[in-house]
Formats: C-alpha cells, structure tokens, sequence
C-alpha cells in the first residue's frame, strides 16, 4: 500500500474517491480507486507511479472508435477493459469533444445535457462491469476514464460513491470536482477549430466541458422516479444484492 496519494502530471482530471466518508462514517481507502481523463498522454514517469499500484484494471468507458484514435498507454500489468457507457441512443451520447462548431451552436447543452444523465443510469453494460469489478477479489485497484473524466467517468464514480454509501451530497462534491480541471483540453480543442466560430459556439463548447449539478440531480432523480430506491435500484438493474453491496464496502472501505 503507497502512503503518498499519486498524483499525475500528464493526464487530466486525475483524482482518487480515497478520503471520501460514507453515511455511517467509515473512510475509503486510498490510493485504491481513481477517476482521470484518457490515458492516451501517460508519460513515463507518471506511468512509474501507477506501476507501484497492485492488482490495477483500467475501466474504459469510451466507445470503440475513441480508444482506438487514442489508446491508452496502458500500465504494466494492468488489466484493461474498453466497455463503452453511451447510451444505445446515439442522439445523445458523451462524445462532446467530437462535436462540430456547428454542432455545438446549435445545441440547447443543458436540454442535451439532462437527456444524457437521464439515460446513463439504465441498462448500461458498463456499470455491470463496474460492478463486478469492484466485487472481485483479485481487483485491487479501479482507475475509470473516458475521454475527459466528467460524464461517463462522473456516473461511474456516483455509482461507485452510491454502492460505498456515500451521501449524495459527498458525491455530488466529487462530481463538481471536475470543474476548472479541463481548460487544457478545451483550448486545445478550440484550437482546432476554423477561424470565425461564433462566440455561442465556443461559450457552448466550454458549457459541454463543464459540469453541472442539475445534470448529476437529472440521473439520480431519475432513478428515484423508476425505483423506491438506490437499493431497489442497484438490485433490479445490476443485480446487487444486500451481501454483494455489503461486501463491496468492506473491500473498500478502511476497517
């Protein structure tokens, strides 16, 4: 077990849910779960540090065609899953950065925005993989990315936060954490751009970088709308069982 909390220098949003306290007060452990940005960009060095983790799987939650364009630099020895989070709707997905200046003006982000969140929590093969993921017993390190760390990696987490019992308030904290982590990326993108893009454009496009507190609110209301609650919900949708959900902690949460 490392006592220094990893921190990267080459990969985006990188953070780790070790600190965060549950309901009942217990702590998650450290320097075991990590939420980032892609790992197309991991340097050497920063690899070095992730080398030190036992026990790693990589959750990779881009479509197909995304990790292709930009592989991970994957770690040795690490366990690397590409298991997509969009939607089957691909009216609405997360591949914001994709997204042309005309697109992107066009947009009405909160509306598109709220419909994603809506449909990220249902039927998603992902968080099945999370799931059991978490639950397995070699596993003993979790990083999970997309392409920015916010919208698929940010319900991944709530729903890692949700089966640790964390309140939704400590999870929502999480989930905001991400803002002001991504100028880099968005500059870079808009450098991409052709000259003349309209100023909605580019405030949009900065919008779609962010994240919001109603859109994470969307998700977990949404589920509240179809089930009694989260248990009902984790049991029905993902098969989670109370021992499962029990177990879960105590694997990754301090005694």
């Amino acid at each position: 077990m490392m006592s220094q909390p990893i921190r990267l220098q080459s990969i985006a949003n990188f953070r780790q849910l070790g600190g965060l306290l549950t309901k009942e007060g217990r702590k998650i452990r450290s320097n075991c779960l990590f939420r980032c940005s892609a790992l197309d960009r991991l340097t050497a060095q920063d690899s070095e540090q992730l080398a030190q983790l036992a026990g790693v799987t990589i959750l990779d939650y881009r479509d197909i065609h995304e990790a292709q364009a930009k592989p991970d630099q994957i770690v040795t020895a690490a366990n690397y899953l590409n298991i997509p989070a969009n939607p089957p709707d691909l009216i609405v997905d997360a591949k914001v950065v994709e997204f042309s200046p005309q697109a992107i003006e066009a947009l009405d982000v909160d509306s598109f925005m709220t419909q994603l969140y809506q449909q990220l929590p249902f039927n998603n093969p992902a968080w099945r993989q999370l799931i059991a993921t978490l639950s397995h017993p070699e596993t003993q390190t979790v990083i999970q990315h997309c392409a920015v760390g916010k919208d698929r990696t940010g319900l991944g987490c709530a729903i890692t936060l949700l089966l640790l019992g964390c309140e939704e308030s400590v999870i929502i904290d999480d989930y905001l954490a991400t803002n002001g982590r991504l100028e880099e990326i968005g500059q870079q993108a808009l450098a991409l751009w052709p000259a003349g893009v309209s100023e909605k454009a580019q405030a949009n496009f900065r919008q779609l970088l962010s994240v919001d507190k109603a859109w994470l609110v969307a998700a977990l209301t949404a589920i509240k709308q179809r089930y009694a609650s989260i248990e009902q919900w984790l049991e029905q949708e993902y098969g989670v069982t109370a021992q499962q959900r029990q177990s879960i902690q105590d694997k990754w949460l301090e005694a």
